[in-house]
């Protein structure tokens, strides 16, 4: 009997777990020519008006032909929506650009070869706040789309630079806007947290905090919020998405011959990763995430705290969990029956 219910209940579970994947598939493309590397990514710069600073910055092609690589200097803002970086054109009244100059405006790069670019800004008394500048690295025959004042820079690499002139009356500060989890309740694993962050200062700074998650005083995850150390625009936001998908199991998006496998709407299909030796981390009950963030004001670290709380109920595996239990159950009750009617023939007590 405990081979029978084993069997059906792998037929209940195949059925349950492959309900939200029944789609047409498609596989995602992605084609890149060029391929280079700059490091370090971003650049933060400090400096007081009047005088002048360098910075190297190291690119790489990535390809095995050479390419010819030219350097162009454009800027960056902030959308309004995400905050993340969009390429601008110089527009009139952009004299900033007059005070970057680099070793090489053009040069050779063979594959698989790094080179340095030395970039100087001479910054002028009267400058002051934040100015924002994205090194571009193209081929050097190869034309920078334009859309408005907007760059779609599709094959090459921009190297961010935020340079702060420093002087009395910089406002730096940081507002939540939002903190919150992407559903109230889950199945499995992944849980996506959104951190919506706001300067409501006048210069470029830089949030550090974790997402801490928490069951019965216990702490299960530690979530790195600026991993990539970004940077927030005066007057910006800036949105994070930290994840959560220590658990058994868990969500991974599919792929197909190294491709991303995408539904009938666009959007990566979505399936269930199985290691058994991760099934201690089976996730069920009430969870609480708390944010721990700071920033510098100048003057010393602020602290930002807040939380939010989600469910994890794996109903599904629970359900087949509860049909093995009630065929066992059924089979043990045959199994008694069977057996006592046995033992009233075996002394003849027949009904």
């Amino acid at each position: 009997m405990k081979k029978i219910a084993i069997k059906i209940l792998s037929v209940v579970l195949f059925f349950l777990l492959s309900l939200p994947v029944l789609a047409n598939l498609t596989l995602a493309q992605t084609n890149s020519e060029l391929r280079l590397t700059s490091s370090p990514l971003p650049i933060n710069l400090k400096v007081e008006p009047g005088s002048s600073i360098t910075t190297d910055i190291k690119i790489k092609n990535d390809g095995l032909n050479t390419e010819n690589i030219k350097v162009t200097l454009m800027k960056f803002k902030a959308d309004p929506t995400t905050g993340a970086p969009l390429l601008m054109e110089r527009e009139a009244g952009d004299n900033y650009f007059d005070w970057v100059s680099f070793s090489e405006n053009q040069f050779q790069l063979p594959g698989n070869e790094w080179k340095t670019i030395t970039a100087t800004v001479n910054v002028p008394a009267t400058a002051a706040f934040g100015y924002y500048y994205a090194i571009v690295f193209s081929r050097a025959d190869q034309p920078i789309p334009i859309d408005g004042q907007r760059a779609m820079l599709t094959g090459g690499m921009a190297t961010l630079v935020l340079l702060e002139a420093q002087v009395p009356n910089a406002k730096r500060e940081v507002q939540v806007a939002d903190f919150s989890v992407d559903k109230q309740m889950f199945e499995f694993l992944p849980a996506t947290f959104s951190v919506k962050l706001r300067n409501s200062g006048n210069v470029h700074l830089i949030p550090r905090g974790n997402i801490f998650v928490t069951k019965d005083d216990e702490t299960l995850a530690n979530l790195d919020i600026n991993p990539s150390i970004g940077s927030i625009l005066p007057d910006s936001p800036r949105n994070f998405s930290p994840e959560w998908s220590d658990g058994f199991p868990y969500y991974v998006t599919k792929t197909q011959d190294g491709q991303t496998v995408l539904d009938d709407q666009g959007q990566p299909v979505q399936e269930l990763k199985w290691d058994f030796s991760q099934v201690s981390k089976l996730r069920l009950g009430k969870y609480t995430a708390k944010l721990f963030l700071v920033y510098d004001d100048g003057q010393r670290d602020v602290p930002i705290e807040a939380a939010v709380s989600f469910w994890v109920v794996p109903w599904r595996l629970i359900i087949g969990l509860l049909l093995v239990v009630i065929l066992v159950l059924i089979g043990l009750k045959s199994t008694l029956q069977n057996w006592y009617k046995k033992i009233r023939n075996l002394f003849g007590k027949q009904d």
